[in-house]
Formats: C-alpha cells, sequence, structure tokens
C-alpha cells in the first residue's frame, strides 16, 4: 500500500505551527498541499540512508509508490520541518524597523532569528541520531556475522 504525502504532512503539522499555514489551508487545500510539497521534495534527498527508495513518488497523486513505515515518514516530517526552518530563518520580513523604538526591534529581531537558527541545530541533531538509529535497527546483522559487510 502506498504512503500518501498527507501522513507525512499530517507528522510534520504536529511539530510546526505557523498560523500562515493555518490561513493557506482554510483558503485552498490544494494550495496547502502544493506548498508543504516544496517541503517534502526539499525533505527527500536529505534522508540519506533510507532503506527504500524515497525517489519512488508520483507528485501528482501526493504518493510514495512504496509503502514507508512510521520511522520513516517521522524522519521525513522531521527533515520538512528544518527545510521550514529554514525559510523562516531567512525571512527577511521579519525585520522590521520601522517602529519608534528602534533599538528594541533591532535587539528582539536579532534574538528571534538567533533563536531560530538554534532550534534549528537542535531539531537536525534529533534527526541525525534519528537517522543513526534507523540505520542501525536496519544492518543486516547476519551478513556481517558472516563477515559480508555490504561495502
Amino acid at each position: 500500500m502506498a504512503t500518501l504525502f498527507t501522513d507525512i504532512y499530517d507528522l510534520f503539522l504536529a511539530e510546526v505551527t505557523d498560523y500562515k499555514l493555518d490561513a493557506l489551508y482554510a483558503t485552498s487545500v490544494t494550495d496547502f498541499e502544493t506548498y508543504l510539497q516544496g517541503f517534502l521534495k526539499r525533505a527527500i534527498p536529505k534522508f540519506t540512508n533510507c532503506a527504500q527508495d524515497l525517489t519512488d513518488v508520483n507528485f501528482t497523486t501526493g504518493t510514495f509508490n512504496i509503502t514507508l513505515t512510521l520511522m520513516e515518514q517521522t524522519i521525513l516530517s522531521s527533515l520538512m520541518a528544518i527545510e521550514w526552518l529554514n525559510k523562516e530563518i531567512q525571512n527577511v520580513s521579519q525585520i522590521n524597523i520601522h517602529l519608534n523604538d528602534r533599538d528594541f526591534k533591532h535587539h528582539s529581531a536579532a534574538q528571534n532569528l538567533k533563536e531560530k537558527k538554534a532550534l534549528k541545530n537542535e531539531l537536525r541533531e534529533i534527526v541525525s541520531q534519528d537517522m543513526v538509529d534507523y540505520g542501525i535497527l536496519n544492518i543486516p546483522w547476519s551478513d556481517w556475522a558472516d563477515d559480508e559487510y555490504g561495502f
């Protein structure tokens, strides 16, 4: 059975809170899914040690042509969150200098950006550990016992 992109999106949305995403969903579910598909497309190649072929997808129907495990879905959704954070960090409109107290605004924007970067780095570490754990779970240990390491 194929895994739907919406399964990944649901996990992603459990991790991310963004009023702009909520507004987009309320406006158009199709546009919302197209927007999230961009983050998924950027996340797929970052899951470098996936045991399955993540490029076996159908973007028209919004499905993987394979069945992903929950662990694979979770890793993909976390990689999507990192890509979403990249967009948030690079959003220059968050630095608005047209307020009366410019020093406060600059400090607040700088602190906000610093916290977003720290959150992204923390999430990258967690996802990296998840991929390591995933890789260890998928090692054919019986082959290793026969000195076949798969290199």
